[in-house]
């Protein structure tokens, strides 16, 4: 998985041309890809590899002005998952955002492919808290899961519920309504990221300081600018990018007082999971990564060329021997190697399957899901694949452009599939 070349934060399949953490400037990959034979698409049809094409994920242009922006942009529907767990905003994905080409609008699912909410809306994000924002124009408003607009569309923008609160812009002012639609802070500080452990990252910029600090529920800053690039709250400790005691710009994590919990001595710093996080120390020798505790004590020694985050308990890493590549496999929280690493890339861990790239040696992209055996349980055919939500779906795209979008259930049945108009 690629990551930012300044901050090293990770980024998604479909990559953006703007790093999400630091706002830096994205390289995209133009690398070509090899396409496999392809049949007519049908709406719902058995996992079959041959019929869809190979890709090995080429970044699709999706462009930001500024990173202190993006945390008010909905969710790309190609991106749907990966962002809703990096947000720690899975929700209750028991209707999933969907294109009718015959319409050109967006409505809903459900995890049969039945078209629940029926399409008319130009732009919609997930459910979250029981609500999605959707829009029929320039302006926005949030529906239940009967479909009834319960938030008029007035927001000029607006992003998924979190901790009961949503961030949305008004007239160029930043704030957070409540689920009746009601100001809660307003308005807020620049950037504001949806709350996690009743806290808010917010950007200030003034003559005496400028970086990131934390707003909470009251829109008081309670953690003064302390990164130039921050992470959400998770277990209580949040990853900060900022210039260390040798004036060097590392990661560490602050507490929600904003007490250094873990000093800023990482190249790079993935959010805690289930009482662990992934981070990637450097020497004079090798930059490796591994998992320390909440303490800042290494839990599994830094060996690996790549970490992920823990889900369902289970890490991703990378292993490289020597200069031969041997690819992703998974540990346990002891450190033991569960599943061999033969992946050339791996993604997380839910509803007990996990997207793979096991044959991108051979010049084959295309992506498939293992189980916790690490069998190959639904064929490579995807160009890209996220992890599955919590309703049992997963979205992949079909097409090496990303114009091509569907849903495929456990079983790797495509449930729902559409184009998505060129920009």
């Amino acid at each position: 998985m690629a990551r930012c070349a300044t901050c090293h934060a990770k980024l998604p399949q479909n990559g953006w041309e703007w790093c999400s953490a630091c706002g830096s400037s994205v390289v995209p990959d133009i690398r070509e890809w090899k396409l496999a034979p392809r049949s007519e698409p049908s709406k719902r049809r058995p996992r079959v590899e041959t019929i869809i094409s190979s890709a090995q994920g080429r970044r699709r242009s999706r462009r930001s002005t500024l990173a202190v922006l993006i945390s008010v942009v909905i969710v790309a529907l190609a991106g749907i998952a990966i962002g809703a767990i990096e947000a720690g905003i899975v929700g209750e994905a028991e209707l999933f955002p969907a294109y009718d080409s015959a319409v050109g609008r967006y409505g809903f699912i459900d995890k049969n492919g039945s078209m629940v909410i029926q399409p008319q809306f130009t732009e919609v994000g997930p459910f979250s808290e029981g609500l999605a924002a959707v829009t029929d124009g320039d302006v926005w408003g949030f529906i239940d899961k009967q479909g009834e607009m319960v938030i008029p569309m007035w927001l000029d923008q607006a992003s998924a519920f979190s901790e009961g609160l949503a961030a949305v812009n008004v007239g160029g002012e930043h704030g957070f309504i409540d689920q009746t639609g009601e100001f809660v802070i307003w308005p807020a500080l620049p950037g504001a990221q949806p709350f996690s452990d009743d806290l808010s990252a917010v950007i200030l910029r003034s003559e005496a300081t400028s970086g990131w600090g934390y707003i909470d529920r009251t829109g008081e800053l309670v953690i003064q600018p302390v990164s130039m690039s921050v992470s959400p709250f998770s277990e209580g400790l949040a990853a900060v990018w900022m210039r260390n005691e040798n004036g060097a710009m590392r990661w560490g994590y602050i507490d929600r007082t904003g007490k250094m919990a873990i000093p800023a001595r990482y190249y790079a710093a993935e959010p805690f999971s289930e009482g662990l996080a992934a981070v990637w120390m450097g020497d004079d020798l090798a930059h490796l990564w591994g998992y320390i505790e909440s303490s800042g004590a290494f839990v599994i020694d830094a060996q690996f060329a790549d970490a992920q985050s823990f889900s369902e308990g289970l890490g991703a890493v990378k292993v490289e021997a020597g200069s031969e590549y041997s690819g992703y496999g998974y540990v346990d929280s002891s450190g033991t190697m569960v599943i061999e690493p033969r992946f050339w890339d791996a993604g997380a861990f839910s509803q007990g399957l996990a997207p793979v790239q096991p044959r991108a040696r051979s010049g084959d992209f295309r992506w498939g899901y293992i189980d916790r055996r690490g069998t190959l349980v639904i064929p490579a055919q995807f160009a890209t694949a996220e992890p599955f939500l919590s309703g049992g779906l997963a979205p992949v795209t079909l097409d090496k452009d990303g114009m091509e979008h569907a849903y495929v259930d456990t079983e790797g049945n495509i449930v729902y599939q559409w184009v998505t108009p060129a920009e």
